[in-house]
């Protein structure tokens, strides 16, 4: 009787020998002189000083610690380094970009031309859908009242994607809101450069007095005398003295005019700052109106792939329930014929059911595209907007051959965003002067010329003052407190900023990704066209032959069908992927996306 061998214990065995053997190693390296080169490794290998040690951990070495006390550690060390704002820069992170700054074109290229931003160099043999509008009658209705196409639109209209880029330039309302923005920082920045003028004042004054006025000492003293008292009182009759009991009586109307003007010399730098503070926050304005209008393009030819797509996919349901209704009457044909079961029959009927389902859900899918689209437009919701695109396909906006480098480098030189960060980090700059010019004293020079006396003897005076201020707030800490605070706000504009690049970087290569993704989906995606067409045909060549089921058939359709709505998705999946590589590099426009030429860089 033979013992039965451990298999486990055998390759165990067999691994211990491989590595152990002077001959197997021998074996299993190269030869010196030997031209296979090295296989790359997919990760660097770790090593053990990179792996943590659990016996010198705190937790282990205490046997119990509480888990405040652990995060309140954690934050004990990030503060270690943050001691003011000069000390809390950190360390700049490759951005990958080739650092060669070259203006972007629009060139007249080929569309296949091989280079790192393509996946082959031979395009798919079918990478096209025509189209066709789905004639009414091939369509579910949901009642008798409403067009099972169009559904609650009580018109329609067709439009390509130059002419809905031009509406929503036109009529979005993101756009028109951005716009009312940059308009309210362009007249607060006007209003700072009107401090720099002096201020004018002018005013008239009119008064009705009538009584008496006590005076601490005797009307001649006041006056220089009973001469002069009199001499006043008889040139102007005014007032009338009583010099026994130190007391005027003023019973004429009198009139004090003047006009003049004031005019800040200095106030600490508030004026000069506090105007290159508004000016910098309305370049952020103009950017972010920039930012916004690339990103409305984006959402509308978004949209209008959209369309595109739902009703390309309307047409392949509405084949799928035309194949499944030939395929349900042939069955009842064959069944009345006696060459099918009424379970084949029952088959075809549930297959029916379920294309038709699919079909009413596509109607609707298709018809809250339409509505989408229009929403971004402004467009009237009730108006059934249609695509003329005769075909899907896929269309490429950036040339192949620019590299990673080349469009990192063109997204950090054109990006709207990383401008906007850098207008408000600025302008937060700025502020710390604002802020401390409070620490400083105020010098104001001030000229006025007043009219007084009554309306038949208004006499002239003139005044000019210079008055210097110096007010401290709490001794001076407010204000200082507040220049550290508008120092920090400063520092927090500047990480933003440093955010924002990472921000832009990281969605341009993720776009840069998803181009490659999708122009392989397109290729298997025809590919799994082709095969589940044959799977089709052989399908129903079994049956016919009968060596196949009925069930062959309706699994071959299904598939078929999923194959054609793949590869539709797959196209405008590769063409929004485009466009959105084209705003992630902050260079869309409407020549960009529609005009036919690729976006590449000028050749030096």
């Amino acid at each position: 009787m033979k013992k039965k061998t451990n298999p486990k214990l055998t390759n165990l065995l067999l691994i211990l020998l491989a590595s152990t053997c002077p001959l197997t190693k021998a074996l299993a390296q190269p030869e010196s002189g030997s031209a296979t080169p090295p296989t790359p490794e997919l990760r660097p290998a770790i090593k053990a000083g990179d792996l943590p040690d659990p016996q010198n951990s705190p937790l282990r070495q205490s046997g119990q610690a509480s888990a405040r006390e652990a995060m309140e550690a954690d934050f004990s060390e990030h503060k270690k380094s943050i001691v003011g704002p000069k000390n809390t820069s950190t360390s700049k992170v490759p951005s990958g970009a080739s650092g060669q700054k070259t203006a972007p074109v629009l060139s007249t290229l080929k569309q296949n031309v091989p280079g790192p931003s393509t996946t082959s160099n031979t395009p798919a043999v079918i990478d096209s859908i025509e189209l066709k509008q789905p004639a009414l009658q091939s369509l579910i209705s949901v009642n008798d009242y409403l067009n099972p196409f169009a559904l609650d639109a009580s018109s329609s209209a067709s439009l390509n994607l130059r002419r809905a880029l031009k509406i929503g330039l036109e009529q979005n309302l993101d756009l028109a809101i951005s716009r009312t923005n940059t308009k309210q920082k362009q007249f607060a920045y006007y209003s700072a450069l009107g401090n720099f003028l002096p201020d004018p004042t002018l005013g008239f004054s009119e008064y009705f007095p009538r009584g008496h006025v006590g005076l601490p000492i005797s009307a001649s003293t006041l006056f220089g005398g009973s001469s002069a008292l009199s001499g006043a009182a008889s040139s102007s009759a005014l007032l009338a003295s009583n010099a026994a009991n130190n007391t005027i009586s003023i019973h004429r109307n009198f009139d004090i005019m003047h006009a003049g003007g004031e005019f800040y010399a200095y106030r600490g730098g508030s004026i000069l700052f506090g105007a290159l503070q508004s000016k910098h926050t309305l370049k952020a304005a103009k950017f972010q109106e920039k930012a916004t209008l690339s990103d409305t393009l984006l959402a509308i030819t978004q949209n209008y792939y959209n369309c595109v797509l739902a009703e390309s996919i309307l047409q392949i349901r509405v084949d799928a329930v035309r194949t499944s209704m030939e395929q349900l009457r042939r069955n009842q044909d064959r069944f009345h014929s006696g060459l099918a079961t009424n379970l084949d029959v029952l088959q075809s009927k549930t297959q029916l059911s379920r294309d038709k389902q699919a079909l009413l859900d596509q109607q609707a899918a298709r018809r809250a595209a339409a509505i989408t689209l229009a929403q971004s437009l402004y467009y009237n919701l009730g108006e059934d907007l249609l695509p003329i695109e005769p075909i899907v396909k896929k269309i490429r906006l950036v040339d192949s051959r620019l590299t990673v480098a080349d469009i990192l480098q063109l997204a950090l030189d054109n990006r709207p965003e990383l401008k906007r960060y850098e207008e408000l980090r600025l302008a937060a700059k700025r502020s710390i002067m604002v802020a401390a010019a409070k620490l400083q004293p105020t010098v104001l020079l001030s000229g006025q010329a007043y009219g007084i006396g009554p309306t038949n003897n208004v006499q002239a005076l003139g005044l000019f003052s210079v008055a210097v201020n110096w007010r401290l707030k709490g001794m001076g800490t407010v204000d200082a407190f507040n220049v550290q605070q508008a120092r920090w706000t400063a520092h927090q504009s500047k990480l933003e900023a440093e955010k924002e690049m990472q921000t832009v970087l990281g969605q341009v290569r993720n776009a840069y990704v998803q181009i490659l993704d999708k122009e392989k989906n397109i290729e298997e995606a025809s590919n799994e066209v082709e095969s589940a067409l044959e799977e089709l045909r052989l399908a129903e060549l079994r049956k016919s032959s009968g060596l196949g089921l009925n069930l062959d058939i309706i699994t071959a359709q299904r598939d078929y069908t999923q194959a054609q709505v793949d590869k539709a998705q797959a196209i405008i999946n590769f063409d929004i992927a485009q466009a959105q590589l084209v705003h992630d590099m902050g260079l869309i426009s409407i020549e960009a996306v529609t005009s036919g030429r690729l976006l590449s860089k000028a050749v030096q």
